[in-house]
């Protein structure tokens, strides 16, 4: 598969410049009808106990701290952060991957025509991402998402748009993500917005430029005729199929604004402590790593051009004693 270099702008939003406020609008409805039609296909949701249950026992952790992590959550019953980590960098990396490597249609009876005419190597892409998105959650202390895929209720679709705008790198959406965090902390509001409308909510105004981006591109999606596809990439455009670059990218994103929100029934402090400490240990061991690596290639230009002086050396030394050889003929008969 030919993969064109990934392309990112620094504002994923100035794709809706030129664009009016009744085009926005309909750009809105556009994303909110896609995007609730792709989260009830099938594959999509992500059980969140039996995830936690797979993953912790494939490492090691006892019977007694797995049903604490999915009473509570992960790093409630005592699993470290750097264990967390590991576990969210490694279904990153499941789902990439298998997102170069097959397709949802086999699997999804009629599945892509319910989506219209966007391409399903978009639809793939929406597919993986909100996967990842469920995982990383469910890692990091979230509660479940999708537990009724047949009902998608606002608040659903306004966290994985919101996690769906971290990824993208569109302002507003880490906001809208860290005010999520603090209603699950808190249950007795754990769902107080349930069944408002979504454009009612307060976090449907930072949220809405997500819809509007992902909009805007889902429509120069359905219409462009033109070999290469316009992608929600953070502004970016790929050639072809999405790629595994493209979710690790945005994974990153995700993973770096989650694991920065203390999960509930933790000390706080204490986590964001600890995470210090650990991201502090992993910039100086990259430091070192990169001094290390400049050190030894000084040392190897250094022994190279050694190496290159002393030939040159002798080579002219060479030259010289045959030059002189050649204007003095008589020496070497004399000699």
């Amino acid at each position: 598969m030919q993969i064109e270099p990934l392309k990112v702008t620094e504002d994923p939003v100035s794709e809706l410049q030129g664009v009016s406020e009744s085009q926005g609008l309909e750009a809105e409805k556009f994303a909110i009808e896609f995007l609730s039609r792709v989260i009830r296909l099938r594959g999509v949701r992500i059980d969140r106990e039996h995830f936690l249950r797979s993953e912790l026992h494939r490492r090691g952790i006892s019977n007694e701290s797995i049903d604490a992590a999915v009473a509570e959550n992960p790093a409630a019953s005592g699993i470290g952060i750097e264990m967390l980590d590991r576990i969210a960098a490694e279904v990153v990396e499941f789902e990439t991957r298998k997102s170069t490597a097959m397709s949802f249609a086999a699997g999804i009876p009629g599945g892509f025509a319910m989506i219209g005419t966007i391409p399903g190597d978009i639809t793939q892409f929406y597919v993986h991402a909100f996967r990842i998105m469920q995982k990383v959650a469910y890692v990091y202390g979230w509660r479940e998402f999708l537990s009724d895929t047949d009902h998608v209720d606002d608040e659903t679709l306004g966290k994985l748009t919101a996690f769906l705008g971290v990824m993208m790198g569109v302002g507003g959406a880490s906001a809208t993500v860290t005010n999520f965090a603090a209603n699950i902390a808190r249950p007795a509001i754990q769902r107080q917005i349930a069944g408002v409308a979504l454009t009612k909510t307060a976090w449907y105004t930072p949220m809405k430029q997500v819809l509007r981006v992902v909009g805007v591109k889902l429509t120069k999606d359905s219409f462009a005729k033109a070999v290469s596809k316009a992608v929600p990439v953070a502004g970016g455009v790929i050639s072809g199929s999405l790629t595994y670059a493209t979710l690790r990218v945005q994974s990153a994103r995700l993973i770096k604004h989650l694991r920065q929100l203390p999960p509930p029934n933790v000390d706080a402090e204490a986590y964001l402590a600890r995470l210090f400490v650990i991201d502090e240990a992993e910039a100086e061991r990259v430091e070192s790593s990169l001094r290390g690596r400049g050190l030894g290639a000084v040392r190897e230009t250094s022994s190279k051009a050694k190496g290159v002086a002393g030939s040159v050396k002798g080579r002219v030394g060479s030259l010289l004693s045959r030059r002189q050889a050649a204007e003095d003929p008589e020496a070497d008969g004399e000699a």
